[in-house]
């Protein structure tokens, strides 16, 4: 398929698009990159194509808009699978020691304690790198729709 192809684009558009709705609704998020229907940067370009091809046309309402602006942004939160991998279990030790009815100090000798020790600045970083991609994707989408 060729992104730049606005039919093609649309096909595209929609596969993504449900790739996320469901991700969005079994809160898979961050999700593994190779879940993806297309590569990112195909799919990137067939946002793109749609975008300007619905604003020429005049057929891109708010709505839409904003729905392909929050999609083309939620592409920051596919990530390197080891990095998803990572992140889950670091949710999954947070959800642990949480639910856990133990004392503070029993709960520092616990697998899941040292899990969020020895991983807590890396899921920082991976949390602060995607929310910076996002950004640049919001301010790319913005860009497509400044006249030329």
């Amino acid at each position: 398929m060729d992104p730049l192809d606005p039919l093609d684009a649309q096909q595209i558009v929609v596969a993504y698009a449900r790739v996320l709705e469901r991700d969005l609704e079994e809160r898979r998020h961050p999700a593994r990159l190779d879940s993806l229907p297309f590569a990112r940067p195909v799919i990137e370009t067939a946002i793109r194509t749609a975008v300007t091809q619905l604003a020429s046309s005049g057929q891109l309402t708010e709505t839409m808009r904003d729905y392909l602006q929050t999609a083309y942004a939620c592409l920051a939160d596919y990530l390197d699978p080891e990095i998803v991998a990572l992140m889950a279990e670091y949710r999954r030790s947070a959800e642990q020691l949480s639910t856990e009815a133990a004392s503070a100090a029993d709960r520092t000798k616990t697998p899941a304690w040292r899990t969020l020790a020895e991983s807590s600045a890396l899921a920082a970083e991976v949390a602060r790198a995607a929310s910076r991609d996002a950004e640049r994707l919001r301010s790319e989408f913005h860009a497509f729709l400044e006249p030329a």
